[in-house]
């Protein structure tokens, strides 16, 4: 999670492709230890561990979605949130730790 959130404030002042590739790939890790965690994650967090997954799966789609073009590294490439989709928990991190 910590190297999404790294990926990602890379990210944030260009925007470029290649930036948003270092998240994609970083965001597959967390998504496989997220569901993996999902099984035996205490009750009280279940509901955010959910969350999480789903946003990283609404994002995965916006990704697959604008990377289907074939697009140059240095290329613009902007993340929008969906609508009605579940905004980045980020004080995840916090509650985990705190249990």
């Amino acid at each position: 999670m910590l190297r999404s959130t790294s990926a990602y404030n890379l990210y944030r002042e260009d925007k470029m492709y290649y930036q948003a590739l270092r998240i994609f790939s970083a965001n597959k890790k967390t998504y496989k230890l997220l569901v993996q965690y999902s099984y035996d994650c205490d009750e009280a967090i279940l509901k955010e561990v959910y969350n999480y997954i789903f946003h990283l799966e609404d994002w995965f789609n916006q990704f697959t979605i604008h990377a289907d073009k074939e697009m140059a590294l240095e290329a613009e490439f902007v993340f929008e949130r969906l609508k009605n989709s579940i905004p980045f928990p980020s004080d995840f991190i916090n509650k985990i730790n705190s249990l």
